[in-house]
């Protein structure tokens, strides 16, 4: 993933432009982010600018260069990652709420399937993008901690920690990624087996 600095060709983007440059930059971050939904590993300034219908000189007056840009993307794509969880009432029964846990992250993991390649890159190549997919992660066991609560808090400190490792691991994008394209099973095949490994989990711990 080559950063294309273009500081020598920046201009500053006049004032007074407010909706127009706002759209513009839209349509970059858009156009970047069905590329790489595309499988494009490093999407090229001239591809972006042709899909965004702009030039490669405003690309780079509205980002610095190709790590900023691929970041707005990564911000974009977290955002429908972390977007509100499905609301879970701790009183349903253990099987319903690994229902809910597995078919929201199922489908959210799904549309970000075709760039993941690109995610594993960027958090590779930028500081920032390795911090913003931390806070992924970490939002994903809090959510894990919450759906899980009553189980969780019925173990000792020990094997409540290792309980919510195991979950938080079996429930990531690695290991929805693993299921579907490692040992291509369908959508359907790969929720099923995320509900028989978290019943697993806690069947260990009766």
């Amino acid at each position: 993933m080559d950063v294309l600095s273009t500081e020598a060709h920046m201009q500053p983007v006049p004032a007074g432009r407010g909706d127009r440059v706002a759209r513009t930059r839209e349509a970059i971050v858009s156009s970047t982010l069905s590329l790489a939904q595309g499988g494009e590993v490093a999407p090229i300034v001239r591809d972006i600018a042709k899909l965004a219908g702009v030039s490669a000189r405003t690309v780079f007056q509205h980002f610095a260069d190709t790590a900023e840009l691929y970041v707005a993307v990564l911000g974009r794509t977290l955002t429908t990652l972390t977007g509100e969880a499905p609301q879970v009432n701790r009183q349903w029964p253990l099987d319903k709420r690994i229902g809910v846990a597995v078919d929201h992250r199922a489908e959210r993991y799904e549309g970000v399937r075709p760039m993941w390649t690109f995610l594993q890159t960027l958090q590779r190549r930028s500081a920032e993008a390795a911090a913003k997919i931390v806070q992924l992660y970490s939002g994903n066991r809090e959510q894990i901690s919450d759906t899980f609560g009553p189980e969780l808090s019925a173990l000792s400190q020990d094997k409540r920690e290792r309980t919510l490792n195991a979950l938080s691991v079996a429930l990531t994008p690695e290991s929805w990624i693993v299921l579907r394209e490692r040992l291509g099973l369908t959508v359907e095949q790969a929720r099923e087996e995320w509900r028989f490994i978290v019943k697993s989990i806690f069947s260990d711990n009766p």
